[in-house]
C-alpha cells in the first residue's frame, strides 16, 4: 500500500487523528456535568456521527496493518524515529551483517531494516478491537429503545403501543416492538428477603398466542425477543388529605412514595409535598400499612404523627385531621432493547490486549548511511540500540 504522502501516513498512522474523536464526547460530558447547553441542535446524533466515522477509520486502518502484517518491511514507510546516532569506521556491509545476524531484514537498498515484533500484531488487535466496539455500540445506539410503564393489578397492557411508555429513549432507526407481548398484572408482593426492592407476577400473552406467567424481581430480565423486560420497583402513591384547625386543608393530593434504601425507624418508602410554604415528609412501611407523616411551616413543626392506613378513615388529633382516600401500587415495569455487551466486553479485551503488545514490544528499526570515513548509524528501538553497540 502506497503511504508516503503526509495525507496517507495522517489517515494511516497518526496517533494524533485519533484524539480529535474525543473532542466531541469531553464536551458533551462537561456540559452534563457543569449543566453548559452546547450549541448543538442535536448533540446524541452528532456522537453517532462521530463514533461512525471513528469506526470507520478503525476498520481502514486494522484493513491496512493487517494487509501489511505479511511485508518483508513492515515500518518503512512510518518515518524517521531515531533515538540513537553513531557514526561508525566500519563499513554499511559490516554492520548490517551483524544486524542480519541479529534478526534483523533489510530492504533492497540495504540502507533500512528491521526486525519483527508482536508490537506490530498487537497494533492490529487494537484497531480490530476498536472498530468491533464502536461498530457495535453504533449499531446499538441506532436502533435503541428503552421506555418504563406503570401498571397495576387489572387489565392487559400492551406493550406494543409506544404511547403507554414514559421516559422513553429512541435512537434513529424506528425500533420494532411488534415482538413485544400484552402484560397483565396477576400480583404485587412486597418488598423482603427474598425480594428486597418488590416482585410483580404477570402473566404474558404474546403475539404467536402463546401464554407464560412468571414473576418479574428486579434486577432479573425476561427476555422477550430482543428485548428485556424489568420490574425497577413498586411505587405507592396515596391521596391524602391534610387539615389544619378545621380550617381549608393545607394539602390534598397525590405522593409518589419511592423505596429507599435502607429503613427510616422501620419505613422503607418515602415522599415528599410542598404547597403554599406547607412542606410534608410521608414513610410508609407496606407490610403494616403504617404511614408516619410530618408537616412544617418554616421551622415550625405543625404535625408529627403516625397512623394505620385505612381507605376513607379519618385520623384526628387535636390541632389536625388526615385522611387517605386512596392508595395506588404501581409496579414500574422497564423495557429496553437488548443491548449486545459481551460483544462489547471481547472487544475492549482484544483493545487492552493489543495495547499491551504495543506497549511492551516497540518497532525495532535501524538506518544505515555510507559516509566518506565508515557509516551512520540510526536506530529506534531498545533491540537496536543494543545491536548496533555490540557492532561497534
Amino acid at each position: 500500500m502506497i503511504t508516503d504522502s503526509t495525507s496517507a501516513r495522517t489517515i494511516f498512522r497518526s496517533p494524533q487523528l485519533l484524539l480529535l474523536f474525543l473532542i466531541l464526547p469531553v464536551a458533551v460530558i462537561l456540559a452534563l456535568v457543569l449543566h453548559i447547553k452546547l450549541p448543538f441542535l442535536h448533540p446524541k446524533y452528532l456522537l453517532i456521527a462521530n463514533n461512525l466515522c471513528l469506526c470507520l477509520l478503525a476498520a481502514v486502518r486494522f484493513v491496512h496493518y493487517s494487509v501489511s502484517f505479511r511485508n518483508k518491511l513492515r515500518y518503512e514507510g512510518f518515518g524517521n524515529t531515531t533515538t540513537k546516532v553513531v557514526l561508525t569506521a566500519s563499513s554499511r556491509e559490516t554492520i548490517r551483517s551483524t544486524f542480519v545476524d541479529s534478526g534483523f531484514v533489510f530492504g533492497d537498498s540495504g540502507s533500512y531494516g528491521e526486525k519483527r515484533d508482536y508490537g506490530y500484531f498487537g497494533t492490529i488487535l487494537f484497531y480490530g478491537g476498536l472498530f468491533l466496539v464502536l461498530f457495535t455500540g453504533s449499531v446499538d445506539n441506532m436502533f435503541q429503545f428503552s421506555g418504563t410503564i406503570q401498571d397495576s393489578v387489572g387489565v392487559a397492557t400492551d406493550l406494543k403501543v409506544i404511547e403507554k411508555y414514559r421516559n422513553k429513549s429512541i435512537g434513529l432507526v424506528t425500533s420494532d416492538l411488534s415482538t413485544l407481548p400484552k402484560m397483565k398484572i396477576v400480583r404485587q408482593f412486597f418488598p423482603s428477603g427474598d425480594h428486597p426492592s418488590g416482585a410483580t407476577e404477570v402473566a404474558f400473552q404474546f403475539p404467536d398466542g402463546s401464554e407464560q406467567q412468571i414473576i418479574l424481581k428486579s434486577p432479573v430480565p425476561f427476555r422477550a425477543g430482543s428485548y428485556d423486560i424489568y420490574m425497577s420497583r413498586l411505587v405507592y402513591e396515596p391521596k391524602l388529605v391534610i387539615t389544619l384547625n378545621d380550617s381549608a386543608p393545607v394539602f390534598s393530593g397525590k405522593i409518589t412514595l419511592n423505596q429507599i434504601p435502607g429503613t427510616i425507624n422501620g419505613f422503607n418508602y418515602r415522599g415528599t409535598f410542598s404547597q403554599d410554604g406547607i412542606d410534608g415528609i410521608i414513610t410508609y412501611q407496606p407490610e403494616q400499612n403504617r404511614f408516619k407523616v410530618v408537616v412544617t411551616q418554616g421551622s415550625q413543626q405543625l404535625i408529627d404523627t403516625e397512623l394505620v392506613f385505612q381507605v376513607d378513615k379519618l385520623s384526628r388529633s387535636a390541632n389536625f385531621s388526615i385522611m387517605c382516600e386512596s392508595m395506588g401500587v404501581w409496579s414500574e415495569i422497564y423495557v429496553v432493547h437488548r443491548r449486545h455487551m459481551n460483544t462489547i466486553f471481547f472487544g475492549v479485551f482484544i483493545i487492552l490486549l493489543g495495547a499491551v503488545l504495543r506497549l511492551m514490544f516497540s518497532a525495532q528499526r535501524v538506518w544505515l548511511e555510507q559516509t566518506a570515513d565508515g557509516c551512520e548509524v540510526r536506530t529506534s528501538g531498545k533491540v537496536a540500540g543494543r545491536c548496533l553497540d555490540s557492532s561497534c
